[in-house]
């Protein structure tokens, strides 16, 4: 009270005083709580407000206010849901997954890494995630309006675009995918079914290396497929940059030692990067496989230059760029690979022009 000084308005206004509180005083028999609570629906402040109790009579003071403030309260009334709909997810995952054995062994077939078939359940999650999220904020703004209309919850505001909405969204995100793990893991261990998670090729005799590659082709598709991958290396050859450099790219059939109708394809390569001087000769035989109308990739490999060690360690990301061609001709349309047959026929006959120029 010693540091309180009471002036007339006028007075305080004049000396260059601001307002900084107003109170208002309702008579004996208005009700000051709905007039409060319209008035805070309007502003964002805070009042402090002496509401008499009819009952007892007596005078409390209570804050009212309405300023945003970012709480998440009630985690404990949602826990149990969460669960439910967490073993939902992860029955309808784990369900997906063995109805589609099948397709998995052909995903595998065709050379998905089993880490890539997971991320396929994961992406398929990512789907159900984003569009229940979407039709259940649409529901909620459709049903809170319809609410609102009917009156059936009058005097209360409705914040669509709140941080709770957006963290009830990302948490029922974060549910479904969490829930889709297992699953994932599920298929991956069914698509390789040991403990070898990534196609490791086996280790080189000396400077020669020589291992079946983890794909297999169609008797029809074998000439096509020859000529996209020769395309695909002469694609790399001198003024490129990339992982390898190509040279002497040669396509030919009826190689020594192989049966009537083969295909190989030769070619000197270098290994980024060039400053290690790593270069091999590269061999790929298309024979036939003990199974009817299929061609397996058997690789021939010899170093020419570079280290050992390193010849081994950038080889694994020249074989990996190699497996993604295979992947891509699978991809390929009827005219496309048409396409490539045409360029194997050309780069077939320059090669038997080539060996007759020899000869002579």
């Amino acid at each position: 009270a010693d540091n309180v000084l009471i002036m007339p308005y006028g007075t305080v206004w004049m000396a260059g005083g601001t307002l900084r509180s107003i109170g208002v005083r309702f008579d004996e028999d208005v009700d000051g709580r709905p007039l409060l609570e319209d008035f805070l629906a309007r502003v964002a402040v805070t009042l402090f407000a002496g509401i008499r109790d009819p009952v007892t009579g007596e005078v409390e003071v209570s804050s009212y206010t309405s300023v945003g403030l970012t709480a998440i309260e009630g985690l404990g009334a949602v826990f149990v849901p969460l669960v439910i709909g967490a073993l939902i997810v992860l029955n309808t995952m784990l369900g997906a997954v063995y109805e589609r054995l099948r397709e998995i062994g052909v995903y595998s077939s065709v050379g998905l890494a089993p880490t890539h078939i997971a991320l396929l359940f994961l992406a398929e999650a990512c789907v159900y995630a984003v569009i229940g999220v979407t039709l259940g904020y649409i529901l909620g703004q459709g049903l809170g309006k319809l609410l609102l209309d009917v009156n059936f919850i009058q005097g209360m505001e409705l914040n669509y675009s709140s941080t709770a909405a957006i963290s009830a969204a990302l948490m029922v995100m974060a549910v479904v995918l969490l829930s889709t793990l297992y699953p994932a893991r599920i298929a991956a261990t069914s698509a390789v079914p040991d403990t070898v998670r990534r196609w490791v090729p086996p280790a080189p005799d000396g400077d020669h290396w020589e291992f079946d590659f983890p794909f297999t082709v169609g008797v029809a598709e074998v000439r096509g497929l020859g000529g996209f991958l020769a395309s695909y290396f002469r694609s790399y050859s001198e003024g490129s940059t990339g992982d390898f450099n190509a040279e002497k790219v040669r396509l030919i059939t009826g190689v020594e030692g192989a049966g009537a109708g083969d295909y190989s394809l030769q070619l000197l390569t270098w290994l980024a990067p060039f400053d290690m001087g790593v270069s091999q000769y590269l061999q790929l035989d298309f024979t036939p496989s003990p199974v009817a109308s299929i061609h397996r990739v058997e690789v021939f490999i010899e170093r020419v230059s570079g280290e050992t060690a390193s010849w081994q360690r950038l080889n694994q990301r020249f074989m990996n760029a190699l497996r993604k061609q295979f992947l891509l001709w699978h991809t390929f349309t009827e005219e496309a690979k048409a396409y490539h047959r045409q360029t194997a026929e050309a780069m077939l006959a320059e090669s038997r022009q080539e060996d007759e120029t020899w000869k002579g």
